[in-house]
């Protein structure tokens, strides 16, 4: 039964849409080439590679009808596909697979929602907008 939460975000993946927290956003990084050599003074030296890799993802889940087993599935089946989380501030979209999915213990906050904890690994291009 879908009704109002707090869950300020929306998170779109293989067709399906979730109340979410973005409770971790991924960071962006850079690989590097280690370039130390006998003349580096006893300094480890790198340049960047040109690869960016992108961190994962973890949110809080708003648990409803049929949330936790088709994210189970998704992870089971290795499902790729692409993600659109969005706030009021910023949109966030890419590829990922769920890498991890967990009901959690009951919560003397909000003793009547249902929630679970997602992590996404984000593969390839993550986009802003």
């Amino acid at each position: 039964m879908a009704g109002t939460s707090n869950y300020g975000s929306t998170w779109t993946f293989n067709g399906a849409s979730y109340k979410v927290i973005v409770t971790g956003y991924p960071e962006v990084s850079t690989d590097e080439i280690d370039t130390t050599n006998h003349s580096s003074g006893g300094f480890a030296e790198s340049i960047p590679s040109g690869l960016l890799r992108v961190g994962n993802v973890t949110m809080e889940v708003l648990e409803e009808s049929g949330n936790y087993s088709t994210l189970q599935t998704a992870m089971t089946n290795k499902t790729v596909a692409n993600s659109v989380i969005e706030n009021n501030l910023t949109t966030l979209t890419g590829l990922s697979y769920v890498k991890s999915v967990k009901l959690e213990d009951a919560d003397a906050q909000s003793p009547d929602a249902n929630k679970m904890t997602v992590v996404l690994a984000m593969t390839g291009t993550l986009t802003p907008s």
